[in-house]
């Protein structure tokens, strides 16, 4: 039990409480300074002995402080009439500070698709009260949305991605009291109705792609050249400025991306990398002068000189073209599985293509694996022990004819174990453990 000074990670000082299994932190406005310390410092010893000596009170060194809602009285509790929908309209005019702005349109289309108007337990879940939802609740929720036939996947990203980041919020602010999301009572359902998404366009696909842009498309052309040839993400590329691309060193820096018109960081923090441009990239960007003017302009543009928003060019450029070319439709988004899918199938190291594209090795290997030749070393000669199994192992046949003179089996002398003398050889042993001495 004691009373520590930390600093969060705002760079401000914070009481850290640890006391009768409760933990908590309480945000202070300084700054983390020597004086401010000193400051605080004689707090947490009046707190830390008060601990100790068992008659610390929370509400009186704290009465707004995380834990509050713990302590006081039923009586002293605010009684919360808000419904979900109440908190939802006021929770989503913050978001737009908070997260980025397709994830607000994420958050808004679920909310009003899915989440509101569905029917639950006690009336549809827009106007059931905030402090009075159950896990029953949610539980109902999702079997709902799974019944309209939604994907396992769709279902968790409304619920345990969108409608618990408000439930998270609420609890924070004392809105909700409960953790809704107990992993040991409430959890996500499981992706077995989930296809994969690594579906790469074919070699000749991709050839025929390429060649249909630079014939009829040249803008276009060295956008989606550079798509198949670095396997960088749509978003990435269309933030994409010309201080990030050094063709004499053949490297490229991503930092940026664009999406749904507005710029922002990466995916990942492992998103921000420095690519290597193979040789014939860098070939066409330079035919087409990418690499000169203004370094803060961007690399890639439509032919009126304005960023390339990838919805509308997917729309406008790429899906009439998949359609005129009879090539199955898929993202454009999936430019990128067809580099990295190509890299490792021709035996490219896995640290190289990690590089390249961002993704861990753990990754490329989860979700790459049918393309990594290394992935399956032993399946050479494992197809040769079954050639060989099929070829040399015959079903017994009658000797004439079975029906008017049978042949009586022969009767077979009893085996003899005489054991396995050290050093043996494969003679002598059951296939079964000649394939797994072959397999491992």
């Amino acid at each position: 039990m004691a009373c520590k000074i930390k600093a969060n990670r705002h760079g401000n000082l914070a009481l850290k409480l640890r006391w009768n299994g409760i933990k908590s932190w309480e945000g202070t406005a300084l700054k983390d300074t020597p004086e401010n310390r000193a400051k605080l410092q004689p707090l947490a010893q009046v707190i830390s002995r008060e601990m100790r000596e068992g008659r610390f009170d929370y509400l009186h060194h704290f009465p707004d402080g995380n834990k509050a809602r713990l302590f006081r009285k039923e009586t002293e509790r605010t009684i919360n009439t808000q419904t979900v929908k109440s908190y939802y309209n006021g929770w989503i005019k913050k978001q737009s500070h908070r997260v980025r702005p397709h994830r607000v349109k994420d958050y808004e289309s679920q909310f009003s698709r899915h989440i509101l108007p569905t029917r639950v337990k006690g009336g549809t879940f827009g106007t059931l009260f905030l402090a009075s939802l159950t896990i029953d609740h949610l539980v109902d929720l999702q079997a709902k949305l799974k019944a309209k036939g939604l994907k396992a996947a769709s279902v968790n990203s409304i619920i345990h991605g969108s409608l618990r980041a408000m439930l998270k919020d609420a609890r924070r602010t004392g809105a909700i009291a409960k953790n809704l999301f107990d992993r040991d009572l409430f959890t996500a359902l499981p992706l077995t109705d989930t296809e994969t998404s690594i579906d790469p366009y074919t070699p000749d696909e991709r050839d025929r792609i390429l060649e249909d842009f630079r014939t009829n498309s040249p803008h276009y052309y060295p956008f989606v050249f550079h798509q198949f040839w670095t396997g960088s993400r749509p978003s990435e590329a269309c933030a994409l400025r010309r201080s990030c691309l050094d063709l004499e060193y053949q490297r490229e820096k991503i930092e940026r991306s664009r999406v749904q018109g507005h710029e922002a960081g990466t995916k990942t923090k492992r998103s921000n990398r420095e690519i290597r441009l193979h040789d014939t990239l860098v070939k066409v960007l330079k035919a087409y002068r990418l690499d000169t003017g203004d370094p803060d302009a961007y690399v890639f543009t439509t032919p009126e000189g304005t960023p390339i928003d990838e919805s509308n060019f997917y729309n406008r450029e790429w899906l009439p073209r998949l359609e005129r070319l009879k090539i199955r439709p898929r993202p454009f988004y999936n430019t990128r599985h067809s580099y990295t899918s190509f890299m490792l199938s021709s035996g490219v190291k896995l640290a190289f293509v990690s590089a390249q594209t961002g993704d861990s090795i753990k990754t490329l290997e989860s979700h790459y694996a049918k393309y990594i030749p290394e992935a399956d070393t032993g399946r050479d000669a494992i197809e040769k022990l079954i050639t060989k199994s099929e070829t040399e192992v015959k079903p017994d046949t009658a000797q004439g004819d079975s029906t008017d003179s049978p042949t009586p089996p022969k009767k077979k002398k009893p085996l003899i174990s005489r054991g396995l003398k050290d050093g043996a050889g494969e003679e002598g042993r059951t296939p079964d453990l000649m394939l797994g001495k072959h397999t491992l």
